[in-house]
């Protein structure tokens, strides 16, 4: 019995231990190989219930991305000396009266975790629930099909996002309200391109434009908007929290 258990751990490979560490293994790797590549062999795949026995399940993949955004979140963003200065640089200027010891700094600071911890997962909850709601795909579609579609067409901006967030901790504070339209713009366009190029089989040319621009513009529009409530939400919080006040 000793022995099977040793030649069962043999067994275990550099695979394994990446899906352990991140939810990813090969697979998966080469699965978001191919969403870039021929992503209408992954949306035909989308439509076998084993994804032929080939892919990484899309909403698996997605949430895998997230996993990683949470567990690197202190490096993009409590490092991020132009967002953490931008909302210290609100606090200033609201005049607001700190606790002995804490500066606007420190609150900044706060602010940013506080509000980049919860936007991933309002986002999720946003995303599934859009996922069964969403129906303009051309063709008749499960409550299943529709979430591995609407999943499959974020995978390529999810995969590509922490190259756009490390570059944000390079950004000028000045220009953090640029960088965020440049990357709403460019989500648009990464998204667009997905639904267009992958899904929408059974409609026309102009019929895949439309479906793809439509879904596109809504994600970005969840996504921006879940970005800025959780934002207000985070300094209402930060300023309750320390019993902050207005003078003048």
């Amino acid at each position: 019995m000793a022995d099977q258990g040793e030649d069962h751990g043999s067994d275990l490979s550099f695979d394994s231990i990446a899906e352990d560490l991140l939810g990813l293994n090969i697979r998966g790797l080469q699965t978001i190989q191919t969403i870039w590549r021929r992503p209408k062999t992954y949306f035909a795949a989308a439509r076998t219930p084993d994804w032929n026995n080939q892919f990484t399940p899309a909403i698996r993949l997605w949430l895998s991305f997230f996993a990683l955004f949470s567990a690197l979140k202190f490096w993009w963003f409590g490092r991020n000396e132009s967002m953490v200065g931008a909302f210290a640089e609100g606090f200033a200027e609201a005049r607001l009266v700190l606790p002995e010891g804490v500066t606007y700094q420190d609150i900044g600071g706060e602010t940013v975790m506080w509000v980049f911890g919860w936007v991933p997962i309002i986002q999720i909850v946003s995303m599934v629930i859009l996922s069964f709601i969403y129906s303009a795909w051309g063709e008749r579609t499960t409550l299943a099909l529709r979430q591995r579609y609407l999943f499959a067409v974020l995978i390529p901006g999810a995969s590509v996002m922490p190259m756009f967030l490390t570059g944000m901790l390079f950004v000028p504070q000045h220009l953090l309200t640029a960088y965020g339209i440049f990357l709403a713009f460019a989500a648009f366009l990464i998204d667009f391109q997905a639904g267009y190029r992958g899904a929408f089989k059974n409609v026309s040319l102009r019929g895949r434009i439309w479906r793809a621009g439509l879904l596109a513009f809504i994600v970005v529009s969840i996504n921006t908007i879940t970005t800025i409530v959780a934002q207000i939400v985070g300094i209402i919080v930060t300023s309750q929290k320390y019993g902050v006040e207005l003078t003048g």
